[in-house]
């Protein structure tokens, strides 16, 4: 007797939990709306904006004061770096993206590494060229343009 006690109680109290359980991963199981999955991944770009701002195609050249002419030479006045910014997120507008820009030695020491702001938009699927001026030290062979951070937009 006290085995089927046990038993009937057992079983009742599994198919309670299973009833329990059931009704309430309904409300879970529901597909999100277009407004809340918008929502989720503007939340999700406007955390993480390092994830979609990237440098493309970084030079780094003299930055010509002065053209050469007949009589006179060309005049320089440190470095331009220059490249492009893009924007991969699909609703997110980020502005002030902060670069670092690191010069390494030819043993690829890092010789300086140092931030730098760009006061622009970056719209959503889109690219924007920039250029900042640099004076660096003469022993510098190679050099790396990185995003490190930005401001997301309403």
């Amino acid at each position: 007797m006290k085995k089927i006690g046990f038993f009937t109680i057992a079983i009742s109290l599994l198919l309670w939990t299973s009833c329990n359980s059931g009704g309430s991963s309904s409300n879970t199981d529901r597909p999100k709306s277009p407004e809340e999955l918008k929502a989720e991944l503007k939340m999700q770009e406007q955390f993480a904006p390092t994830d979609y701002l990237r440098t493309e195609g970084s030079t780094m050249k003299h930055n010509e004061v002065r053209k050469a002419g007949l009589f006179r030479d060309a005049e320089y006045d440190g470095w331009l770096v220059e490249g492009t910014i893009k924007n991969s997120a699909t609703i997110t507008r980020f502005k002030d993206v902060i670069v670092t820009i690191k010069l390494f030695s030819q043993t690829e020491t890092v010789i300086e590494e140092k931030d730098y702001a760009i006061y622009e938009f970056f719209e959503p699927n889109s690219s924007k060229p920039f250029s900042i001026k640099i004076t660096p030290p003469k022993v510098t062979d190679k050099f790396n343009v990185s995003v490190k951070t930005a401001t997301a937009t309403e």
